[in-house]
């Protein structure tokens, strides 16, 4: 007979799952013979249960850094709600209640602590620290700790200090986004020697990612969102500006938005993060201060309305989406304006930094304007090897290009730039091209140019997305004041017979319209239709018992869960105890509402 899995069963009892995540029993093994290791894995990746499952099982105390006061207690509580003991101390907690959390600490009661940086390096709380029985150091998202990171923080930088006050004690640093340089940095700023690094796919297959060309980027959105009612999303934009005009017209539209940003008080920051959280807000139209260890599984949208700055960012927030494993989408609106809004952002950088911001951009343009698979690209971005063959999961892959030869467009834009004296911009060019007798261009004599009016045939539109596409190609590069300036690589084209292929024209927003139509209408056919009503009958039955216990919807059961419950309409306890994320207390505490539900749906 096989001897249990110690693991497994606690794993099912605390959790309600039957098997782990790829990675997480190799990440928990190595905790729990007391090794230090570094958990790099994508969001959504599981990577919290690598130390919640160790700290249920070792003797003591596990302390979790986390950067986000605001999200403690969700974390805590979706915790406690499976029957873990946890608990959280920072500043919006009173000296009464804080005394109460901490006797319940030295007396044995609570198996994991939350604390942010700046809470756990206070003098007076280094010291209690070094009181405590702490068995295990947490520190989640690390990529704060190198400055190489996207998002450096410089409280984590001082976390080697409390390692030092701690010895023998194993630590755990988990992110998911890490580069080698970022990897080695976190294993030097913690003072590791040698230790387990696991490490897991960048690829989510579960999410859809999607670049569409901006035309009309509000009615393009407008209608995105329409397709998606009653779902949540995150739409992230470049800066405060157009953050709060956005929610603003979504808003007067209908769409059920809030803008968030640093700008806002941190009292409305917490109550806007706050409805999103619990369901009461279905849409956060916000900067990239929105988002670092939002918990909120079920988000099955992202969507980029400007150009991020990196690949790193960009990652981290799509990442957002798609936390439960069911199918979610990642679009990015792009538009060469964009670039240059980003470009001229460098300029105010100091100079020392401005090579590697603007190599970081050149990054995010090569893939938005790629035909490669999306999913390669932030795989092999990230150092992994990918797979031959489509994803289907991306547009470029279930919507390949098929690239069109622009060689005759290239050589007449390529003279048209050669001809004016490589002193202008992209508009300037077209409109020479197009033969637009502008105040500019009569005054320049361009219209003399044997390149004026060449071009025509073509629209506009088509000239300015091909002039994008050959600074992509290098054929020509974009300086100060958006001049285009030719390489040596033109010559090739001009005058050595080199074709020219690009990707063709965007689709037109009815046609994007309708492949949203079909996917939605395609995911609504796989549940079916009866399970469908059932989980929309079961998620109304969850918002309700989260709001009688204040907590979010997800503390109760993610939309996986719903979903399988669903799909298979258990009768009894003992078949929902079948349901993957239905653990002993959960069962206890819900089985029968659920069950109620289900034979009320059925009839």
């Amino acid at each position: 007979m096989t001897a249990p899995d110690p693991l497994l069963a606690a794993l099912r009892r605390f959790f309600g799952y039957d098997r782990f995540r790829p990675l997480q029993r190799e990440a928990i093994e190595s905790v729990l013979a007391g090794r230090d290791t570094v958990v790099i894995a994508p969001t959504g990746g599981g990577k919290s249960l690598c130390y919640q499952l160790p700290a249920l099982l070792l003797d003591g105390i596990t302390v979790v850094v986390s950067p986000l006061i605001a999200l403690m207690k969700d974390q805590v509580d979706g915790l406690t709600e499976s029957g873990v003991p946890a608990t959280f101390l920072n500043s919006s907690i009173p000296a009464g209640e804080s005394s109460r959390r901490l006797k319940s600490l030295f007396a044995g009661k609570t198996k994991l602590l939350y604390l942010a940086p700046e809470r756990l390096l206070m003098d007076g709380f280094l010291e209690i620290i070094q009181k405590l029985p702490v068995r295990l150091l947490a520190i989640d998202e690390a990529h704060c700790i190198s400055e190489w990171g996207h998002d450096f923080r410089r409280e984590y930088r001082q976390l080697r200090r409390v390692r030092s006050l701690l010895p023998g004690v194993p630590c755990i640093a988990l992110t998911a986004t890490a580069t080698d340089k970022v990897q080695q940095d976190i294993v030097k700023q913690l003072g590791m020697g040698e230790h387990t690094l696991v490490k897991g796919s960048f690829v989510r297959r579960n999410l859809f990612y999607e670049v569409r060309t901006k035309q009309e980027a509000y009615r393009q959105l407008a209608d995105y969102l329409r397709e998606r009612a009653g779902e949540s999303g995150i739409i992230y934009c470049g800066s405060r500006k157009v953050t709060d005009s956005l929610a603003e017209r979504l808003v007067a539209d209908g769409f059920d938005a809030l803008a968030y940003h640093a700008g806002l008080t941190p009292k409305q920051r917490s109550e806007r993060q706050e409805k999103f959280i619990r369901d009461d807000t279905g849409i956060i139209v916000a900067t990239i201060a929105f988002g670092m260890g939002i918990d909120k599984p079920n988000i099955r949208f992202v969507v980029h309305y400007d150009l991020p700055r990196t690949i790193e960012g960009y990652y981290q927030e799509t990442g957002r989406a798609g936390r439960d494993g069911l199918e979610s989408e990642c679009v990015l609106f792009y538009s060469y304006g964009d670039r240059l809004k980003i470009d001229h952002f460098i300029e105010d950088k100091p100079e020392h930094l401005r090579e590697a911001a603007r190599r970081q951009l050149m990054q995010v343009i090569g893939f938005a304007e790629s035909t490669v698979c999306r999913h390669r690209q932030i795989a092999e971005y990230f150092g992994e090897v990918f797979p031959e063959g489509p994803c289907g999961m991306c547009d470029n892959c279930t919507k390949p290009v098929e690239l069109v030869d622009a060689t005759t467009m290239a050589q007449m834009l390529l003279s048209a730039v050669r001809r004016t004296g490589e002193r202008f911009g992209p508009a300037y060019v077209v409109d020479v091209l197009l033969g637009n007798e502008t105040d500019r261009v009569l005054h320049n004599r361009h219209a003399d140019l044997s390149v004026f009016g060449i071009g025509r045939d073509y629209p506009k539109t088509a000239w300015m997305g091909l002039a994008r596409q050959l600074v992509t190609m290098g054929y020509m590069v974009q300086g100060e004041y958006s001049v285009l300036k030719l390489t040596a690589q033109c010559r090739r084209v001009l005058f050595e017979g080199e074709r020219v292929m690009v990707k063709p024209q965007a689709p037109s927003a009815r046609e994007r319209q309708k492949t949203d139509r079909a996917r939605r209408a395609a995911r609504v056919a796989a549940a079916g239709p009866a399970s469908e009503g059932l989980f929309q009958a079961l998620r109304r039955l969850r918002k309700q018992i989260a709001d009688d216990m204040d907590v979010p919807p997800y503390v109760i059961f993610n939309d996986a869960t719903l979903r399988e419950m669903a799909a298979s309409a258990p009768r009894t306890l003992e078949a929902m105890r079948e349901v993957s994320g239905v653990g002993e207390r959960k069962l206890a505490q819900y089985g029968e509402r659920f069950l109620a539900a289900i034979a009320e749906y059925r009839g």
